[in-house]
C-alpha cells in the first residue's frame, strides 16, 4: 500500500528522507490487545492476507481469503467473504481488519458474518475512514463512525465499542506521502526534509487523535440472538 513516485528521480531526490506507509501504523500487538479478551474460541481472521495473527488468539484462529499464489501457505479457508464455507455459527468470534473497503458486496459479506458468528459472538470489524486510495485491487467505500455502527446494527449486531482508530499524525503522513511523492521537484525534496522527520518521530510515539480525522473507525459487537 505505499505510495510510490514517480519515475526519473532527480539527484537531490536521492537525498530525500524517506517516510513509507507501514512506518504510519502501530504494531498489530498494540492495536488489536485492549480486544485480545474477545479472540477465544473458534475465530475467523477474514480477509487474512499476509497477516497471521494466531499469537493474539487464545483460540483457534482460521485465516480466510481468496486464493492468490503470493500467500496460500498462510490461509485455511479458500473463499469470497460472502460465502464462507462453515456451518452456521460456527465461529465465537469474527475479525475483519482493513479488509471491506475492497470489497464490492460489504451488505453480503455482513449477512455472512452473520451466519457464521453463533448468537452472542464478537464481530471485530475495522475499516478506513481518512486514508488515500489504496487498490488490493480494488477499494470501494469508506464509513463514517455512524455509518459503520449502522452497518453493524443493520445485520443483526449490538454495538460494544466504537471509535476511531490510529493518531492524527497517522492520517496526515499519508497523505504527506501520497502528496510529497507525486513530484520530482525541489520544492517537494524541501518539503519531505520538513515533515517526513518529524511525522515520522510522531507516528511512532504520539497518541494524539482527532476523531473527525480518525485514520480508521472500528466496532466491536455482539451478534444478537434473533
Amino acid at each position: 500500500m505505499s505510495a510510490a513516485g514517480p519515475p526519473g528521480r532527480r539527484f537531490w531526490d536521492r537525498w530525500a528522507p524517506r517516510l513509507s506507509v507501514p512506518e504510519l501504523f502501530p504494531s498489530i500487538e498494540e492495536e488489536f490487545g485492549p480486544y485480545r479478551e474477545y479472540f477465544k474460541g473458534n475465530v475467523l481472521n477474514a480477509g487474512a492476507g499476509n497477516r497471521d495473527i494466531r499469537p493474539l488468539v487464545s483460540g483457534k484462529l482460521f485465516n480466510q481469503d481468496i486464493p492468490t499464489g503470493l500467500h496460500n501457505a498462510n490461509i485455511d479457508i479458500f473463499s469470497p467473504l460472502h460465502r464462507i464455507p462453515v456451518e452456521p455459527g460456527f465461529f465465537d468470534a469474527v475479525i475483519c481488519n482493513a479488509v471491506l473497503e475492497h470489497v464490492e458486496n460489504p451488505d453480503e459479506v455482513m449477512q455472512e458474518f452473520r451466519r457464521v458468528c453463533k448468537p452472542g459472538g464478537i464481530l471485530y470489524l475495522c475499516v478506513p475512514f481518512m486514508q488515500p486510495e489504496h487498490l488490493d485491487p480494488t477499494d470501494f467505500q469508506r464509513y463514517t463512525i455512524a455509518g459503520l455502527r449502522r452497518l453493524g446494527e443493520k445485520h443483526g449486531f449490538e454495538i460494544i465499542h466504537s471509535e476511531g482508530v490510529h493518531s492524527v499524525y497517522t492520517t496526515l503522513g499519508w497523505i504527506f506521502i501520497e502528496w510529497l511523492n507525486s513530484a520530482n521537484t525541489f520544492r517537494h525534496f524541501l518539503l519531505k526534509c520538513l515533515f517526513f522527520p518529524y511525522l515520522k518521530r510522531q507516528c511512532r510515539h504520539s497518541r494524539v487523535h482527532v476523531h473527525s480525522l480518525a485514520s480508521a473507525y472500528r466496532i466491536v459487537a455482539r451478534k444478537r440472538a434473533s
